[in-house]
């Protein structure tokens, strides 16, 4: 790299990427630790409520009441903002790759209302999603600050929403790699960078926040001192509990997809106000009852306290197999019905408790009870792994929310078991099809065109002195041929290749909006006229 081309490539990548991922950083830490912080609060007045409405049937019928009303709430703040239905990180990852739109301001206000509305109610749903979504909005309004380029605007938003889940889940390296290999899907150097100085600066914001408050950061999870070290004759533990865990991560995806779908279709003409009440009372309704070692508020919320309980060893197998059963299916309705709320820790606490169910039998077949507690996490992360098909995420995350190496390779083992079978079953990753979903409901009855758009890369453009897989096109977009400004035809299948000025570039895009399509170029390319060639037009169906 010349003098000439270290300057410009500070100037244009290192600078801003630090700049942008800094300030979102600050801000996103900040804001997210004290949604996290009144979150916790409204969790535990909530479990005081519950506890004292299971000996008292005044509380009790007042809860269920107050459940219903909270669901009413929550649908009016969904219909003032539609965005903040289901899932946050499937909808980040949809705004982060151009599929979906939202507003960012009105988005962050909603997500966060009605998130405190959610885990008040408690519904069995985490706070990690609207974390996400909310850094994403975050980053949304950070892009509109002055001498922000619109092209970095998708770039400032991952970073946005890595910091966010860095935060949430106290897991900094797990968040750099949820812009990789969960909202991208691919390892590009800038989406590297504008994550890791995102993080590095939230989690830093958060951590000082903490310490400020009287509340220094920990693991997501304080198990380290209930687990024990595998050995190499332990290695059948790890094979058999890779396949129980693929079997029960592609039952519980295509459960999931299967109650999605009946809400989309046969359910369908239900109001959404009717759906929220069903699941607020049936949260209401499950968290009253306590019949002998069974509790209800261990079944509701996000499950993380849940996840020490059970590497503590402190719950009967009949009440973890009551759990897991209840939270199997409480978490799909409540994912279908559209209320606020993350998955990604509610998966955990699923994983959790099949390793503890699983821990118990392999104690009773003679593992050694020191083991127990090192089962039930690795379960726990490799379920997550299984059902996101994200491995790398489960393995980081195994040592960031343990703070422990010892067994990482008895993890590997069993994520790469149950990712491998998963793989074959082609059964569809949990966050691709959620967003699907949400992408066709966006769309629907729209009508996309595809398009071969050729252009010429102008002088000062966004795009020039970056590698093609560097930079974030138009959702649904691909670079087919770069003819060089010297006329030397290219072609780039890897993406390496550097854009120069002048360069002619080949684009074919399939888009609904052809003008935004055309204008986002332009951001990326220079303000030109396309030259323009229609392949294929086609109405969007409606949503399955």
């Amino acid at each position: 790299m010349t003098r000439k081309d270290y300057k410009s490539y500070f100037a244009n990548v290192i600078l801003p990427v630090f700049v942008y991922g800094a300030f979102t950083g600050v801000l996103v830490g900040t804001i997210v630790y004290f949604f996290k912080w009144v979150a916790e609060w409204l969790c535990e007045k909530s479990v005081e409520i519950y506890h004292a409405a299971q000996s008292n049937p005044w509380i009790a019928v007042a809860v269920i009441a107050g459940a219903a009303a909270l669901a009413v709430v929550a649908y009016f703040v969904q219909k003032w903002s539609p965005e903040t239905a289901g899932g946050g990180i499937p909808r980040a990852e949809g705004v982060l790759r151009g599929l979906l739109t939202f507003k960012w301001l009105r988005t962050a206000i909603a997500i966060v209302v009605n998130s405190w509305i959610s885990f008040f109610a408690g519904l069995p749903l985490g706070s990690e999603g609207p974390s996400v979504l909310l850094g994403t909005a975050i980053g949304g309004g950070t892009c509109r600050l002055p001498l922000s380029h619109n092209s970095w605007n998708r770039y400032i938003m991952t970073g946005g929403a890595c910091a966010g889940f860095a935060v949430a889940t106290s897991a900094p390296v797990t968040g750099i790699l949820f812009a990789l290999e969960e909202a991208h899907k691919r390892f590009t150097p800038m989406i590297f960078l504008m994550a890791m100085s995102s993080v590095l600066f939230g989690v830093a914001a958060s951590n000082l926040w903490g310490l400020l408050m009287g509340q220094p950061q920990s693991a997501l999870f304080n198990v380290a001192q209930y687990m024990g070290a595998f050995s190499m004759r332990d290695i059948w533990i790890p094979l058999v509990l890779g396949v129980a865990v693929a079997i029960v991560a592609c039952g519980y995806n295509l459960f999931v997809f299967v109650i999605g779908k009946a809400y989309a279709t046969k359910l369908r003409a239900i109001p959404q106000w009717v759906r929220l009440i069903v699941v607020f009372v049936l949260t209401a309704v499950i968290g009253l009852i306590t019949v002998g070692g069974f509790n209800g508020t261990d079944a509701l919320y996000g499950g993380g306290a849940l996840v020490g309980k059970l590497s503590a060893r402190s719950i009967s197998w009949q009440i973890i197999l009551a759990l897991l059963v209840i939270r199997f299916v409480t978490i799909a309705f409540s994912t279908g019905s559209g209320a606020t709320g993350g998955v990604f820790i509610p998966m955990l606490s699923i994983g959790a408790l099949l390793g503890a169910l699983l821990a118990e039998a392999f104690v009773a077949m003679g593992m050694s009870a020191d083991l127990y507690a090192t089962v039930v996490i690795i379960t726990m992360s490799s379920f997550m792994g299984a059902c996101t098909r994200a491995p790398l995420t489960a393995l980081v995350f195994t040592v960031e929310c343990t703070w422990s190496f010892s067994n990482l390779f008895y993890v590997a083992i069993t994520v790469f078991i149950s990712y491998f079978l998963c793989e074959i079953v082609k059964v569809e990753p949990l966050y691709d099809v959620l967003l699907e979903r949400m992408t066709d409901k966006q769309n629907e009855g729209k009508q996309h065109v595809i398009l071969r758009l050729t252009c010429v890369v102008q002088q000062g453009a966004f795009a020039v002195g970056k590698a093609v897989r560097d930079i974030l096109w138009p959702s649904n977009t691909k670079v087919s041929q770069i003819i060089a400004a010297d006329n030397v035809k290219r072609l780039d299948d890897d993406g390496e290749r550097k854009i120069h000025v002048g360069d002619k570039v080949s684009i074919i895009t399939q888009t609904y909006d052809e003008q935004a399509t055309q204008n986002e170029l332009a951001e990326i390319l220079g303000k030109q006229t396309f030259v323009r060639d229609e392949i294929e037009t086609e109405t969007s169906p409606q949503p399955d």
